[in-house]
């Protein structure tokens, strides 16, 4: 049979069609498994294993863990057991990027808990989670800084702002006597939202800050900086660092015999630094980081962690990443859906009243799955406290803990209660049980 000109090009219509329709379907059948029935919700983590915060990345990912053992053990996300999928930010903004994007790239994450610090936090959801439409939320990264990142609403986080610990690490040293201080700061978005939210306050408060100086993280030495900062032999120096480069500086400051009062920062609430350098040489000194108000959701994530883990280490932020990840989870099943746009938005109305109060665990998580399947509204309370999200992503209420290095240990000391608003903390004190 002779094919004509017309009857060849319906034939190479119909093979094209032929070709066509099995793509489109397939698209579309991508679209509509992502819009209907979600697959398994897949969260990375990406927090520090190696480099100046690699003591608080192990234990990060252990309290991770815990949340999403429980929450699979409660029956799951969606019906599915929820995966995490490890990266490590090596506290470096280079690292934490290159990281964020294989997460989201490569592994095909909804959501990431991380990074730790705000100097990495920052360019990971200005340029690669924000852009990518990727939900983001740090259990640690306070700068001030972060609370104005374009990030078009996809980064939050479940510790409250540095403008609420400076505050409380200027108050400390006024109640201490404190005239003067001098300012020791590590040069990212971290050490500068902390000193410049304590200089604020201490200079409010009639103290003086003699100096303010910035240092990179884990130099060979420091001398010069040091020298820099105790010149004006100031009654005491704020220390905001990290405990790689802490150890440094810290020695040098020790060695060299002239060791001033020091009130500490959150990144340096680290036991293994102190053990290194010796307890004594510190012995009375105090510092500040995330508290927790004790309830009935932080005594079980306390009891959990000991029956999984044993007794729990003295560095800050544990119950905040254990919180993201519930908060991440209880967002997925509202939505009833892995799509980070769909639980981005579904996390306000998890995390925020109004609702039936829903806190962590295997029951509480069967019961909050239950409510929302019910159709009915849940706040969850967690471990850290309300995680009650404002409109830039930042938690309205947290705690500030003062802690003391006495006899070998970290000591807390107090806890002070901080809410934000309008950028202003207003603390107050609460005795340590």
């Amino acid at each position: 049979m002779t094919i004509g000109r017309s009857d060849r090009w319906g034939w190479r219509m119909l093979a094209t069609l032929l070709l066509v329709i099995p793509l489109v379907a397939a698209i579309g059948g991508g679209q509509a498994s992502a819009q209907g029935e979600p697959g398994p919700l897949k969260i990375g983590t990406l927090f520090p294993f190696t480099g100046d915060l690699s003591e608080f990345g192990p234990e990060f990912q252990k309290a991770a863990e815990l949340a999403a053992n429980e929450i699979n053990a409660g029956g799951g996300v969606n019906g599915q057991p929820m995966q995490l999928v490890q990266g490590d930010s090596a506290t470096s903004p280079q690292q934490a990027v290159e990281e964020a994007r294989r997460l989201i790239e490569l592994e095909g994450v909804s959501a990431i808990v991380g990074p730790a610090g705000s100097g990495e936090a920052l360019p990971v959801v200005e340029s690669v989670a924000g852009p990518a439409g990727v939900l983001v939320i740090s259990p640690s990264a306070t700068s001030p800084a972060l609370t104005v990142a374009k990030d078009n609403d996809f980064f939050f986080r479940t510790t409250i702002s540095d403008a609420a610990q400076g505050v409380v690490m200027a108050d400390l040293a006024h109640e201490q006597g404190y005239q003067t201080a001098c300012v020791f700061y590590v040069n990212n978005a971290y050490g500068q939202g902390l000193n410049d939210a304590f200089a604020k306050r201490f200079t409010e408060l009639g103290g003086k800050v003699t100096a303010q100086v910035a240092h990179e993280q884990e130099q060979a030495s420091y001398a010069s900086e040091l020298a820099s900062c105790t010149k004006d032999n100031p009654d005491v120096m704020i220390a905001i660092a990290y405990p790689q480069s802490g150890s440094v500086f810290l020695r040098e400051l020790a060695e060299s015999g002239k060791v001033p009062h020091i009130i500490f920062s959150d990144g340096l609430r680290a036991p293994e630094m102190f053990e290194e350098l010796g307890w004594d040489v510190f012995e009375g000194d105090y510092g500040t980081s995330a508290g927790t108000t004790e309830t009935d959701a932080s005594k079980t994530f306390d009891q959990a962690w000991q029956e999984a883990y044993g007794a729990m280490p003295s560095i800050p932020y544990l119950r905040e990443v254990y919180d993201a990840v519930y908060v991440i989870a209880l967002a997925s099943e509202k939505a009833h859906s892995d799509n980070s746009t769909a639980i981005r938005d579904a996390l306000r109305d998890v995390a925020n009243p109004p609702g039936t109060i829903v806190h962590p665990g295997s029951a509480g998580w069967e019961e909050a799955v239950k409510l929302i399947q019910d159709s009915q509204d849940v706040d969850y309370q967690g471990a850290s406290g309300t995680v009650d999200f404002d409109q830039n992503g930042d938690v309205t209420k947290g705690s500030i803990l003062i802690w003391r290095v006495s006899a070998g240990e970290i000591q807390p000391q107090e806890t002070r209660e901080s809410e934000l608003g309008g950028g202003a903390a207003t603390p107050a004190a609460t005795p340590v049980a």
